[in-house]
């Protein structure tokens, strides 16, 4: 299958002619080592070239003029053949050994030596794939594309290369959403120059004296499917909710594309027993957005579900503050101050907690102290507090990173999709009761934990094996658990405006729904500026009417970032999307 091919051994630092193997790496060239020990064999389509190159530049010349606009699309088809033509011929000799120097020099056309990441340490891609060559329906029910010009791509970037950071993940690379284009405002030498653009950055090109803008074509489906097939965090939600401690490494922020500093960051966390990937289907509905796609970038927490949120929360704010560090050190990117979060089920409570003014608060069912010593307690202010219980230094320190914080930084809007903000029966039910047995917890979070609850009330500190229990994280989903029984004290500041999506299972009985997981009644905040009922199970983020809703929250935070005007640019500028429902024909979208 497509899907897997790629070569781990391919390092960006690997000495070798100056990117000789971009060519072998381009285009599809699932899994060829640039190492290969295959005989080279003769280049034989340079006639075949120098004519598709010829057509090209006639389509180019159409293209680049405003009064042949009749013309442009049978132009761009031919244009684009022609592409397509060129990436076969590569493709076929990279399997037949790669090509050498004097075979680059001698082609008909220049490749461009540098691929277009934006990170904070450029890469060389160890493999990009053609989007027709690759499986879309991996964990999506549709396929998004835009028709324009050139052919997409899904580029893998190195892996352990753009993410020098303690709490995101180095163990994959990103795969790009990208675009081939063959340019002749770039002549070398009098060859025109063989590009790839990254799509989710450039949404157009402008082209020829008169600098006529051109949509350029993508594939945006592909690249999200290809990421988590390759991704380590796919497929672990099960290990991860029962064996946390086998996929603890696998715990950290995932950026499936590159950086962008000019796009606000949408950052996404999964509920218990899931994973990260269990966005794919909502991110690739919303890319269907020409304003998504050209102001948002979107972030994925993974974590094993297994733990007590408490301890990926913590995780979460260390990976944060990193990033802060790194791409907004003067706290003056209007982007990064802007960050929008959102927290589906056991996610939402992490967002919940991590973006509260107090979180100390839910310490209130923790320690036999009186609740207003809570009440009062500040971020400078509570050792004096907790004196009462005595506490070694150690112990202090622990309770300062799991409940002593300030709100994350940069976070202006957060959505909620069905969260139990006041607890899950589920928890309770044979099932869940089941389920807290069954987890393993990591030996090192049984200890620490167990220095903690020593100070707490409560019958369960007698017993290791109900110490256990109560700090999985189903049980801590339970209306009974002590940390969800004051989780309804925790707010955000007044000016982050919050918004929930809430699944009733199709029967229209809100305020007595459900979904299946959690009641109304709990997902319900009475202070959130707006509320959305989908007829879905407990999965609402797969739901499309949630997509639809997420949508407009993000037009609408937009719109209070960047401006009205922002929005009404790219809408007049934008290109139809294409959405094709596996494996129906394509249906053209309505604007929002």
């Amino acid at each position: 299958s497509p899907l897997l091919p790629f070569s781990p051994s391919l390092h960006p630092a690997m000495n070798t002619a100056p990117l000789v193997i971009l060519l072998g790496l381009m285009l599809g060239l699932s899994g060829c080592s640039v190492h290969s020990q295959l005989q080279k064999a003769p280049y034989t389509h340079y006639q075949d070239d120098a004519l598709a190159i010829q057509e090209a530049r006639e389509a180019w010349l159409v293209l680049s003029s405003p009064k042949r606009s009749r013309e442009w699309p049978e132009a761009r088809k031919k244009y684009n053949a022609c592409i397509r033509k060129l990436a076969s011929h590569l493709k076929q000799a990279n399997r037949n050994g790669g090509m050498d120097e004097a075979m680059l020099q001698s082609l008909p056309f220049v490749i461009e030596k540098s691929p277009y990441a934006r990170d904070s340490n450029p890469w060389h891609y160890e493999a990009i794939f053609m989007s027709d060559e690759v499986d879309s329906t991996y964990r999506l029910r549709e396929t998004v594309t835009v028709e324009g010009m050139g052919i997409p791509l899904a580029g893998l970037a190195p892996e352990g290369i753009s993410r020098p950071h303690a709490n995101m993940l180095r163990d994959n690379g990103n795969v790009h959403t990208l675009t081939a284009i063959l340019d002749f405002d770039r002549m070398v030498d009098g060859k025109p120059t063989l590009r790839t653009l990254p799509r989710l950055m450039n949404e157009h090109i402008f082209i020829g004296r008169h600098k006529v803008r051109q949509p350029l074509a993508a594939n945006f489906s592909v690249p999200i499917a290809l990421f988590w097939k390759l991704s380590d965090a796919d497929g672990t939600e099960l290990l991860g909710a029962f064996r946390p401690k086998k996929a603890i490494s696998t715990m950290g922020l995932y950026f499936s594309e590159p950086y962008d500093p000019k796009k606000i960051p949408v950052l996404f966390t999964h509920g218990l027993m899931s994973g990260p990937a269990t966005f794919a289907n909502l991110t690739n509905r919303l890319l269907v957005d020409p304003v998504i796609r050209e102001n948002y970038q979107f972030w994925f927490f993974g974590y094993p579900s297994g733990l007590a949120w408490t301890i990926p929360a913590g995780r979460q704010r260390a990976a944060l503050a990193e990033l802060m560090q790194e791409y907004n050190p003067g706290g003056v990117s209007r982007e990064m101050n802007n960050i929008v979060m959102v927290g589906h089920s056991m996610g939402g409570l992490i967002t919940r907690f991590n973006t509260s003014t107090k979180p100390w608060i839910l310490m209130k069912g923790l320690f036999e102290l009186p609740p207003e010593t809570f009440e009062s307690m500040t971020a400078s202010n509570w050792k004096e507090a907790l004196t009462p219980l005595h506490c070694d230094d150690h112990t202090l320190e622990q309770l300062h990173n799991n409940f002593i914080f300030n709100p994350a930084r940069g976070v202006t809007r957060i959505v909620y999709m069905a969260t139990p903000h006041r607890g899950s029966t589920f928890a309770d039910n044979w099932i869940g009761r089941l389920g807290q047995r069954l987890i393993d917890l990591p030996s090192d979070v049984l200890e620490e934990a167990t220095r903690i609850a020593t100070l707490s009330r409560g019958m369960f500190l007698l017993n290791p094996l109900q110490l256990k229990d109560e700090l999985t994280s189903i049980r801590q989903l339970s209306p009974h658990s002590s940390l969800v029984k004051h989780m309804s004290e925790l707010r955000c500041a007044p000016s982050v405006p919050v918004h929930s999506i809430i699944g009733d299972r199709g029967k229209n009985n809100t305020p007595y729904s459900s979904d299946g997981i959690v009641k109304y009644s709990s997902s319900h905040l009475d202070w959130s500026v707006s509320e959305k009922i989908v007829p879905s199970g407990h999965s609402v983020q797969d739901d499309p009417a949630a997509a639809v809703e997420l949508r407009r929250i993000l037009r609408e935070h937009l719109v209070n970032v960047k401006g009205k005007k922002v929005l009404e640019e790219t809408e007049a500028n934008a290109a139809v999307p294409v959405w094709q429902t596996n494996p129906a024909r394509p249906v053209i979208l309505k604007r929002p």
